[in-house]
């Protein structure tokens, strides 16, 4: 009808369009917006708007927690930290959250499968642990990276092998999905670094008899060129163009790096990037950060991290912002002209030096205070500490939650990349504990964010709980798709005072944050 095509044009227009490939944003928004033409229609794709609307001004966010029952008993993955995760598409209509890895010695994948779309919520979220096949034992990682390659790239590589129709008898409908694991440690106490790749694929079969088949498949990618990637962990990776990941970043036994790497997934070459990044400042060294491709700004935008060759005795945790400007070139070059070399290469350049806001005396001995509306107090600043999530949610706007190694936060913050000032949500619900290096995955036609794990440094151990944020609760939509505390005690937030005194020490100096 013409009034859901109106609304589904509102909905394609606000859509984060770096999220992911074209393809896959045209199979996300048909699978969001696929609807009959009767009265339900309109209603259906109105209720999607304004659920997305909600979510991309980041006003109010509210804490949903899991029971604790079931995460105890029945769900497959218990207490862990440096675990990794992504979204993958599955089946039609239905999308997966897929959680493996970690500092604990467990080699299974788990994949929540979820009701792709605004009503997912009313449904309940089932899960399946699968025991991953391979031909070459994949190694344990903690701290690595699992990045999700576009659903029709999958489908590609896979035409001759799970895709070929003859594969099995009576298959009527199949998916393939993959993603990119690269680097993490291999050996305790943050040693052993690894720079290998790894592809994970999760593939689904529904038979003529109703039947279904799920199963998953670990394979290591032998690279090519002569350049390889320093062996790292606890680093940021970036699909760019559904072909270039950029690695960016990262711990190694003996301190942290920022080496820029570039690996182009279609013949699977690596790129020496840090040549090919210039700028007046670069980056110094750091793990546990995050970066975003702001596309509409033509950059990638990075945000904190920490420093030193452990998670927690040794380094600093920083607040900076910084940007890499790519000014249209889709991969840099080197290029022998200094003249021409403004026009081949990307350039960093720092936006945030000190996100800390503080109080002063000005001349006349009365107090002001810095600009509080764009600048971070100390306790705020732990949402840019080491090992702190963070996910373009839409165009404009980046969530940071949790991170810092001395201490964790619980907090949540915004970032308004159209304006390079932070935005601070109204946080509802029941707080959760403290931590850092957990994981957090993105539910972007769903309006949620899944968090699991991560690690208290307080209790100094990883922590056993699974909380969704919903990014819309004004809507007061009733979740269903996971059983929930609904009397949950709220954790304390952390104030500035602890951040001050126990992030940064005793001897704590403003100017050096």
């Amino acid at each position: 009808s013409t009034s859901a095509s109106f609304w589904s044009d509102l909905i394609v227009r606000d859509r984060d369009d770096c999220s992911s490939s074209s393809s896959d944003e045209q199979r996300t928004t048909s699978a969001a917006l696929t609807l009959t033409a009767d009265a339900s229609a309109a209603d259906d794709m109105r209720r999607t708007y304004i659920m997305q609307s909600y979510m991309l001004t980041l006003s109010s966010v509210k804490w949903l927690p899991v029971s604790k029952e079931m995460q105890h008993i029945q769900f497959p993955v218990k207490a862990r930290e440096g675990h990794i995760s992504c979204i993958l598409n599955g089946p039609d209509g239905y999308k997966s959250v897929v959680i493996t890895g970690g500092l604990q010695y467990d080699r299974g994948v788990t994949v929540i499968e979820l009701k792709e779309g605004v009503d997912s919520h009313t449904s309940n979220w089932g899960w399946t642990r699968l025991n991953p096949m391979y031909l070459a034992q994949p190694t344990f990682v903690y701290g690595a990276s699992l990045t999700a390659l576009p659903s029709a790239l999958s489908k590609e590589m896979e035409k001759d092998r799970f895709m070929k129709p003859n594969y099995r008898p009576g298959i009527i409908k199949r998916n393939v999905a993959k993603a990119i694991r690269f680097g993490g440690f291999e050996g305790g106490g943050n040693s052993g670094e690894s720079n290998e790749v790894w592809v994970l694929t999760i593939v689904d079969y529904e038979y003529a008899d109703d039947t279904l088949d799920q199963f998953a498949v670990w394979e290591q990618i032998e690279t090519h060129g002569t350049f390889h990637p320093t062996a790292r962990a606890y680093h940021s990776a970036t699909l760019l163009h559904d072909r270039y990941l950029v690695i960016i970043g990262g711990m190694t036994s003996s301190g942290s790096c920022i080496d820029e790497s570039m690996l182009d997934i279609n013949t699977w070459t690596w790129l020496d990037a840090s040549k090919l990044c210039e700028g007046e400042e670069k980056p110094r060294g750091r793990h546990g950060h995050s970066v975003v491709w702001d596309r509409r700004r033509d950059r990638l935008v990075m945000f904190g991290g920490g420093s030193g060759f452990d998670l927690l005795r040794s380094g600093t945790d920083n607040n900076e912002v910084w940007e890499l400007k790519m000014k249209g070139i889709a991969v840099p070059q080197q290029n022998s002209s200094t003249s021409d070399r403004n026009e081949t290469m990307w350039e960093w350049s720092k936006i945030r030096k000190d996100t800390v806001h503080h109080d002063r005396e000005n001349l006349s001995g009365e107090r002001r205070n810095d600009d509080v509306n764009t600048n971070l107090s100390p306790s705020e600043s732990l949402c840019l500490g080491r090992c702190h999530n963070a996910m373009k949610i839409g165009p404009d706007c980046v969530l940071l939650m949790f991170g810092g190694g001395r201490p964790s936060t619980n907090g949540v913050i915004g970032y308004d990349l159209a304006n390079d000032n932070f935005i601070r949500p109204n946080v509802q619900g029941p707080l959760p504990v403290p931590r850092f290096t957990g994981v957090a995955s993105f539910l972007e036609t769903e309006g949620y964010i899944l968090v699991h794990g991560g690690f208290n440094s307080n209790q100094r151990r990883a922590v056993l709980d699974m909380y969704v944020l919903d990014l819309a609760p004004s809507l007061d939509r009733i979740f269903a798709g996971f059983p929930l505390d609904e009397d949950r005690q709220s954790q304390e937030a952390v104030t500035d005072e602890v951040a001050i005194n126990d992030q940064y020490g005793a001897n704590f100096l403003p100017q050096h944050l």
